[in-house]
């Protein structure tokens, strides 16, 4: 990825350190079933983690397109997140998990928008 701006280098950090924590916090909730086999909760990370690990190498590169498509991806864990939060037994990790989607999503979404700006400008020519 060629020079960048500032807000442009910030949320790209900001959309991979999210992306992370998320990936983590997820580890972390699926580690902490209790009554489910090794074997299961393997399965079940893959489920539900894989799906953000899988955009890291486009985020890597910042190829603003691999940014709108993790936003749509976030809105899903959005979903299942605030679904979770409504139902007996929310916990920390839930909310954590909430925080780290609204700050990977408005992240990815302003890198996509401020990166495309910086292309565009590249590409018109000065007077």
């Amino acid at each position: 990825m060629p020079e960048s701006t500032l807000q442009v280098r910030a949320a790209r950090q900001l959309t991979l350190w999210s992306l992370l924590a998320l990936v983590a916090l997820i580890s972390m909730k699926i580690a902490a079933i209790s009554d489910l086999e090794p074997a299961s909760k393997a399965v079940l990370w893959c489920i539900a983690a894989l799906p953000l690990l899988v955009f890291m190498p486009g985020l890597m590169r910042g190829a603003w397109k691999t940014y709108l498509w993790v936003c749509f991806v976030l809105l899903l864990y959005f979903s299942v997140v605030v679904t979770h939060l409504f139902m007996p037994g929310a916990n920390v990790l839930n909310w954590l998990q909430l925080i780290m989607i609204l700050l990977a999503f408005v992240a990815a979404m302003m890198f996509a928008r401020w990166r495309q700006q910086e292309i565009n400008a590249s590409k018109t020519p000065e007077p």
